[in-house]
């Protein structure tokens, strides 16, 4: 078992690095289906539909259960006859995610080239046109073009922490960007010294990045020791051994074992022998989620809220509480279609809920409205606190 968990923690280091360069990327091998008749008489849209099936089948937690691959196969004839008469790239692409279905979302998708650089060329005039606007004016509520910072108002004894992605110097290797941490222990022997009763954090525009953050606030709010955090379960496929072959043998491991179809439990983080649990912080804490709360800023919503750390406010989410992560990119060879695939599954503490499809905050905003939604907060923040010490 021991070995299985480590070739795991050296297949997420590998799956990282592709993801940042598209010429890392593994092209799905075809080796399989080179005495399929359908595949070899196809064309270029219909191979690739068949490789684009059988990788979801085979990697994606959702199909661990026969039943459920068996439900994906069904639709393939349909599909298959749909790309016979497949004109281009952008129409594949429809029809694989119309495919998908409801798993069809941040993490596993498909994208063709020509639209993958114009997504690429819109991101970078976003920034551009961000930093444009947000130079002129640091309004709370209003997305700066940094992935985090602070701003404490002592007229409403309050701290107000943006946090627009879950990256730092550390994760990025770079030093161009400030260490989260470093903020952290910053902001909060500022708050302590200036007896401030209240913590927003407003993570509406945190699409995500790792998860190492959002735990290390959550050590300032609650006892690491007192902390349920989330389990994750990994489903071993060809694609991932395509990156690490000794994940192979892994999965050959597991299933001699007797775990045939199913999902490997990753064992639990293990405390640093060095760690110190710093000073908890007693006062009140908002965070804020808006429909951009994505991936890692969405498991912090969710650890807030099974552990009953504060309230949370803004709209309802777009992400489930538990839900499928830990992202594999992949290549059709035929078209070039490039596509990511899950390969875990992320359950919430509370066993309760661990089928809700979404998080409910505790009191709605609607965040269009940047400035009635700050003085809600204030007004919050005046309510809950009015006879803290």
């Amino acid at each position: 078992m021991k070995k299985i968990f480590m070739t795991v923690c050296s297949m997420a280091c590998l799956t990282t690095m592709a993801a940042q360069d598209l010429s890392k990327v593994k092209v799905v091998s075809d080796s399989l289906f080179l005495d399929n008749k359908t595949y070899v008489n196809g064309n270029k849209y219909q191979r690739d539909a068949m490789l684009f099936v059988d990788v979801i089948a085979d990697t994606h937690p959702y199909y661990i259960k026969p039943e459920r691959r068996d439900s994906l196969f069904r639709l393939q004839d349909n599909l298959l006859k749909a790309c016979g008469e497949c004109s281009n790239d952008s129409v594949f692409v429809s029809l694989l995610v119309k495919t998908l279905g409801p798993l069809h979302d941040k993490h596993t998708d498909v994208i063709d080239l020509a639209r993958l650089s114009r997504k690429k060329n819109a991101a970078a005039q976003g920034e551009a046109l961000r930093h444009a606007e947000t130079s002129t004016r640091a309004a709370f509520m209003d997305r700066s073009d940094i992935p985090f910072r602070y701003v404490i108002v002592p007229e409403h004894s309050l701290c107000y922490l943006q946090f627009n992605q879950c990256v730092d110097a550390r994760t990025a290797h770079t030093d161009t960007l400030p260490r989260w941490d470093t903020m952290l222990d910053e902001m909060f022997a500022k708050m302590k010294a200036g007896e401030i009763k209240a913590l927003v954090v407003d993570a509406q525009y945190n699409n995500g990045g790792s998860s190492m953050l959002c735990d290390e606030l959550l050590i300032h709010l609650r006892p690491l020791s007192e902390i349920r955090s989330m389990s994750s379960h990994l489903r071993f496929s060809r694609i991932m051994a395509a990156y690490n072959p000794r994940v192979g043998i892994a999965k050959k491991s597991w299933e001699d074992a007797g775990h045939i179809d199913e999902l490997y439990p990753m064992p639990a983080g293990k405390v640093s022998p060095s760690f110190v649990q710093p000073e908890v912080y007693q006062g009140m804490v908002i965070f804020v989620q808006g429909e951009r709360t994505y991936s890692s800023a969405g498991i912090l919503m969710t650890l807030a809220r099974d552990n009953h750390i504060g309230m949370i406010v803004g709209e309802k989410s777009t992400y489930s509480p538990s839900h499928y992560g830990e992202v594999i990119p992949f290549r059709l060879p035929n078209t070039g279609v490039v596509g990511t695939v899950c390969s875990k599954f992320f359950a919430r503490p509370d066993k309760e809920h661990v089928d809700d499809t979404c998080l409910l905050p505790d009191v709605m905003l609607d965040l269009k409205d940047k400035d009635a939604a700050w003085q809600r907060i204030i007004q919050l923040v005046k309510t809950h606190t009015t006879h803290m010490p």
